[in-house]
């Protein structure tokens, strides 16, 4: 790899010192130090999730996006909305204009229903409404960081366990409303963080992906006025996850 190359890795966050996530690439080290890059999917085509479309039809497109991919409307020409890098799942993008208006109407309004699924260290056995509003923090080790703030904006997530293994547990989270990190910020609020979750969670390399996945979108269509219900195949990893480490 090019230093160029090198220090981008650095700077996105997958250089890590003594297992712990560290974005200065002129620290001194010493003898004894463990320095790890693990490298975005992008680098890594052998192991890369492939982006699939979903849903397709004359007024959009509906594809799965893999985990260390930003959604980036240079990249996805007609994105209307946005996921984290991190996570994986389901993408939107509009093929017209008027498409795209209608549509991120839909996701003002909160009339498309999201889906996703976590896994969080610990044991979480009930299903809950978390409502804790959620403000910008500001950057926190070059990141852009939110928390749980009194007078933020409001923030609401339907979480309901699925599967509760010996140290972590598989969670459906709905989130009613549309905060940045909302998912992330309120479960690690509540002490339950997504395994993998750099920013928000513990600090360990040892995870291949921060294990936060967009599994379904539900509306009313604008155009064709069906009820859709649009599901993301569960990605490789989730499965087997339980299986290998718990």
């Amino acid at each position: 790899m090019t230093k160029t190359k090198i220090r981008s890795a650095i700077d996105q966050g997958f250089a890590f010192l003594n297992g712990k996530m560290h974005r200065i690439a002129t620290t001194v080290c010493s003898p004894k130090d463990r320095v790890e890059l693990r490298l975005p999917l992008e680098s890594q085509p052998d192991k890369m999730e492939k982006i699939f479309t979903v849903f397709e039809d004359s007024f959009i497109e509906i594809f799965n996006k893999p985990p260390g991919v930003l959604s980036d409307p240079k990249r996805f020409k007609g994105l209307v909305h946005r996921l984290d890098k991190e996570t994986s799942g389901l993408l939107m993008r509009a093929k017209t204009l008027e498409s795209q208006g209608a549509f991120e109407a839909l996701f003002k309004e909160r009339r498309i229903e999201k889906g996703y699924l976590a896994i969080v260290h610990g044991k979480y056995h009930n299903p809950v409404t978390i409502d804790l509003p959620i403000a910008r923090m500001g950057r926190v080790g070059g990141f852009e960081q939110f928390g749980i703030v009194k007078g933020g904006l409001k923030a609401v997530t339907i979480v309901k366990p699925l599967y509760i293994g010996k140290n972590y547990t598989l969670l459906e989270c709905k989130p009613i409303t549309g905060r940045t990190h909302q998912i992330r910020v309120h479960l690690q609020a509540v002490g339950y963080p997504v395994v993998g979750d750099l920013l928000y969670g513990k600090k360990e390399s040892k995870y291949p992906r921060m294990y936060l996945h967009s599994k379904t979108l539900e509306f009313e269509h604008p155009f064709t006025h069906q009820k859709m219900t649009i599901e993301s195949p569960t990605p490789r990893g989730f499965d087997q996850f339980f299986q290998d480490l718990d």
